[in-house]
């Protein structure tokens, strides 16, 4: 008689999962020699099993096949332990003991407790687990196995009944393991109602004093080089784990930052290793050399920095004055993991500067999250939902305010509403009516370097006219020209997707050639280019946040294309202004072709890379003289030193820099 326990644990052992501990190839054959016979049950004790498999001993616990003990000597998981496996699941003691123990995926979950799980992960792997779990995309339940999905792993990772922590299977490198499995436990518990800790709730305060360990930021500089050298043309698996090991170091628990750009470089490195359309060269280049600045910075930086230079763990909250705000306007949005929300754009009264707040959802959070309806129905600052506040003049208090001027909504916050369908004034601060202003207005937002932050700027925009939208077919995106008072045209951009579908719907039925009003812009930067995309629009009617507008009219029958090739089709029809965009500037093109050369010598590897950094007739030296002759020395001087990997992110860092100064948005002509 098999013992009862052990059935049990065995049960949730089934084929998916042995084939993430093993192979499939394994797997069949394991189920082969069963079918042939070549099984056989030698003894049984509490908890455990000794079976004979092909001639093979193995001795089998609870803990599962990863645990178990074979003959063979194979230090993998062998098709003899999956045998072993399969021929005890096939009792029907273990068919009936898997049937009773079904109690429910939440009960599976509510067992794992959060508090032995932070001690079983360790505060490095808890931290990174926190971030990771807003890249969860699904989560599936059966009768002995809960599947979490991430957007960056190609398997989910399987929680197993009765396994605990160690039990948790998944194909994820060692390094990397236990970060995900945490996550892992944590998206399952949310995913079922179980309490779990907030991310945005956790507190940011660096873990006692910031400690600047140079021989960790010396291997962290070594591999950083590495990655120049390797990771953009072999991006080999060794580098991708070395990266991540790095980042949960007990070293880098008070360089938050640092850890987390890490991170990130580890997983490009994996997409360029896998081929995947989403890896972005440039976003590497930009991560390695910024993380070579902060670690050289961190070294023999100003001690009144350092706090700034470490980061934060999490965005951080800070109690604020009483702010008198003014609502202008917000949109609905997606990211490509999966989360969503809605985000409200407030400015600020006296100084005109710009504060947002967000309600969002992570994937697979909360199915009835729904941002449109939250927009307009969920309460937010004991007030009205945003689509009210988003709109109107407030006097808010008790909220928390973040250095990238970010608001949260904690329980006291409270807000009172002095006037409604508020208006944008012209003559407010900050208000740009020449585009060329609009440079220096998200600087002011972004900052430079080291100091810029990632999240987006917003502003007003006052046109003196505006033309026809029109469909740009080099970059795929919908284009509303607008002037400023200098007579300059500049382009608000729409990506051509699903997503954008009620912003070009609005923009028909409302931005005729006649239209007079401000619009509420988002600024990004995309590479040495900053985008302009519409938000809301204020014309002589009320006001349209565009990703919310709706049409209450009947559609036209017989429009099976759909809203934007219909859109399309009639705009072409229009016979409007034709526009192209303005060409850069000769700076602007020394910059980028600079920036390309170094990427370029990145991706051709050591061997090749060495024949672009010859004599003087080289190409890096041939964009070095250049740089010289544009008044552009320093850069100039960082060019001809980057033949060492050290060398290259300095330059790139050089050149990120100087692009960033010199972004500048896209004008018509």
């Amino acid at each position: 008689m098999i013992d009862a326990v052990l059935c049990a644990s065995l049960a949730a052992f089934d084929d998916a999962t042995l084939a993430t501990l093993a192979t499939p190839g394994l797997v069949r054959r394991a189920h082969r020699d069963v079918d042939e016979g070549k099984l056989r049950l030698v003894s049984t004790s509490e908890g455990k099993a000794t079976v004979e498999a092909d001639g093979q001993l193995v001795i089998i616990d609870t803990r599962g096949p990863r645990a178990a003990d074979c003959d063979c000597g194979s230090v993998a998981v062998c098709r003899h332990r999956i045998a072993a496996v399969m021929f005890l699941r096939s009792v029907e003691d273990a068919v009936a003991v898997q049937e009773n123990a079904d109690d429910g995926a939440a009960e599976m979950v509510a067992a794992l407790d959060v508090a032995a799980l932070e001690r079983w992960s360790g505060k490095a792997n808890w931290r990174v687990a926190l971030e990771l779990m807003t890249a969860a995309t699904e989560v599936e339940s059966s009768a002995n196995t809960i599947m979490v999905s991430f957007g960056d792993l190609e398997e989910p990772i399987r929680i197993l009944r009765g396994q605990g922590f160690d039990g948790i299977v998944s194909r994820i490198a060692r390094t990397r393991a236990k970060a995900y499995h945490t996550a892992a436990v944590l998206v399952a518990r949310r995913h079922f109602g179980v309490a779990v800790p907030d991310p945005t709730d956790v507190v940011n305060a660096l873990p006692g004093a910031i400690e600047v360990d140079r021989l960790f930021l010396d291997r962290v500089a070594a591999s950083l080089g590495d990655v120049a050298t390797l990771g953009f043309n072999l991006a080999p698996l060794p580098l991708e784990e070395s990266l991540f090991e790095l980042s949960v170091s007990s070293r880098a628990d008070s360089l938050p930052r640092l850890a987390t750009m890490l991170r990130s470089i580890a997983a490009q490195v994996r997409l360029r290793r896998e081929r995947m359309l989403s890896y972005d060269p440039d976003q590497m280049l930009e991560l390695a050399a910024r993380s070579l600045a902060l670690t050289r910075s961190l070294v023999g930086g100003d001690p009144e920095r350092l706090a700034n230079l470490a980061g934060k763990v999490r965005r951080d909250f800070a109690s604020t004055a009483p702010l008198s705000l003014v609502g202008c306007g917000g949109e609905r949005w997606s990211s490509r993991t999966g989360a969503r929300g809605v985000t409200a754009w407030f400015m600020e009264a006296d100084t005109g500067a710009w504060l947002s707040t967000t309600l969002a959802r992570g994937a697979g959070q909360d199915p009835s999250f729904r941002p449109a309806d939250a927009w307009r129905t969920q309460p937010i600052w004991q007030a009205e939902p945003l689509a009210v506040l988003a709109h109107a003049r407030i006097e808010l208090e008790g909220a928390r305010r973040s250095a990238d001027d970010r608001l949260s909504a904690p329980a006291e916050a409270q807000a009172s509403i002095t006037a409604r369908s508020v208006r944008p004034d012209p003559a407010w601060p900050g208000v740009v009516q020449n585009w060329r202003q609009l440079r220096a207005t998200w600087l002011k937002q972004i900052g430079l370097g080291l100091d810029a932050t990632e999240v987006p700027a917003a502003c007003l925009v006052a046109p003196t006219a505006i033309a026809l939208p029109f469909f740009d077919d080099l970059a795929q995106q919908i284009v509303w020209p607008v002037r400023d008072a200098a007579g300059e045209w500049l382009a608000l951009t729409l990506d051509h997707d699903e997503s954008a579908n009620a912003a070009i719907d609005a923009l028909e039925a409302n931005a005729r050639s006649d239209w007079k009003g401000m619009v509420l812009v988002r600024l990004t930067r995309i590479g040495d280019t900053l985008e302009a995309r519409p938000i809301t629009i204020f014309g002589a009617g009320k006001a349209i946040d565009l990703t919310f507008w709706q049409r209450y009219e009947p559609a036209t029958h017989g429009q099976e294309g759909g809203v934007v090739q219909n859109w399309l089709a009639r705009l072409r029809g229009t016979g409007g202004r034709r526009f192209m965009r303005s060409p850069r500037g000769g700076t602007h093109a020394v910059l980028s072709a600079a920036w390309r050369q170094l990427l370029d010598r990145a991706e051709t590897g050591p061997a090749f890379g060495q024949s672009l950094h010859g004599g003087a007739g080289s190409s890096i030296a041939v964009h070095a003289n250049r740089l010289d002759s544009y008044g552009l020395p320093t850069l100039a001087g960082l060019m001809r030193q980057s033949g060492s990997a050290a060398g290259l992110l300095a330059a790139a860092y050089g050149l990120l820099v100087a692009r960033q100064q010199r972004c500048e948005v896209s004008l018509l002509l």
